[in-house]
């Protein structure tokens, strides 16, 4: 298990149980690429969805073991990053090969449907009609904010706003309903809800902000792949976006049609670090982390307000 929840004891023993509860899912039915699943279930991610679907069931009126949806959204995240691993043509994903890498891209993307499967069937057993729509309705989305990340690929430059708005459709979606199921499943308070609703939606944002500063600033051992990994596959993030505005004369000549040699890559990268836009990429996820923060200010007091509040705080100081 990561370090990531040291301090939450009791967030880090129920992961434990719910990485056990996947890894029974994965090894079921005869699924001939288990083995290769398990190994990315095992590779220490942080688990942030299913933390956070725990963490909100706290607030509930009625206990429930939530055990089975928390793997259910994790597993859903499982599938995704292996068909972006396909997409993107990665060859490792949390330090270890990927999927297509070990096989082929048909049997990856082939893994990831057969997890999109699982991760119905659990959520349809273990939560309600309410949420299992959702959960089918994420999909959906996820799968199309793809296709126009993967249609805008080497197309540069890109507005913010269109940026924000493909963040909000995958991750800031996926923390949103995870933090909303776990708080209705568990009979929360509509006030609650709506506001871990919320919370979830920022935090997400700022989540994912920060990981694209990261793919520019941290080292390759830090964050398990490549830095300016974005820039190689043709994403322009957040950090690329603004330091293209702060200084186009310098970066838009080596952003080309196709992608970059390593040399242009750590060109760019020098100019993103040097153009200011690292601070400014920062500032953006801090004001989505302080919105974040005042809707978790609306709930009780208490350990587990404090335990939401220390955990969306650490991912704007994280370095992986």
């Amino acid at each position: 298990m990561t370090d990531f929840w040291n301090g939450i004891p009791d967030i880090t023993a129920r992961l434990d149980a719910v990485r056990a509860r996947m890894k029974s899912v994965v090894g079921s039915d005869r699924f001939p690429l288990a083995e290769a699943v398990e190994r990315l279930i095992d590779a220490n991610g942080k688990m942030l969805r299913p933390a956070f679907l725990i963490m909100a069931g706290r607030f509930g009126r009625r206990p429930k073991d939530l055990t089975d949806l928390a793997a259910s959204i994790e597993l859903l995240h499982i599938a995704t990053l292996i068909h972006d691993d396909v997409i993107d043509e990665a060859d490792t994903r949390r330090g270890i090969p990927t999927i297509h890498s070990l096989y082929s891209p048909k049997e990856a993307v082939l893994a990831g449907d057969w997890l999109f499967s699982r991760c119905f069937r659990l959520a349809s057993d273990s939560s309600s009609p309410g949420n299992a729509r959702l959960l089918a309705a994420l999909i959906g989305a996820l799968c199309s904010e793809e296709i126009h990340q993967d249609l805008d690929r080497f197309r540069w430059p890109r507005s913010a706003r269109n940026y924000l708005r493909k963040i909000a459709g995958k991750t800031a979606a996926l923390f949103s309903l995870a933090l909303r199921a776990g708080a209705v499943e568990t009979k929360a308070s509509s006030a609650n809800i709506a506001a871990l609703t919320r919370a979830g939606y920022a935090a997400g944002m700022a989540f994912q902000i920060m990981d694209d500063v990261l793919d520019y600033e941290s080292s390759s051992g830090d964050m398990r792949k490549p830095v300016a990994k974005d820039v190689r596959e043709g994403l322009c993030t957040l950090p690329l976006i603004l330091a293209i505005r702060a200084d186009p004369e310098r970066i838009l000549p080596r952003l080309g049609p196709g992608k970059p040699d390593e040399r242009a890559v750590a060109s760019i990268v020098d100019a993103v670090r040097e153009s200011g836009a690292m601070e400014s990429a920062k500032a953006v996820a801090s004001a989505y982390t302080a919105r974040a923060m005042r809707e978790l200010s609306r709930l009780p007091k208490g350990s587990a307000s404090d335990d939401l509040r220390a955990t969306v705080e650490r991912l704007l100081s994280r370095t992986y």
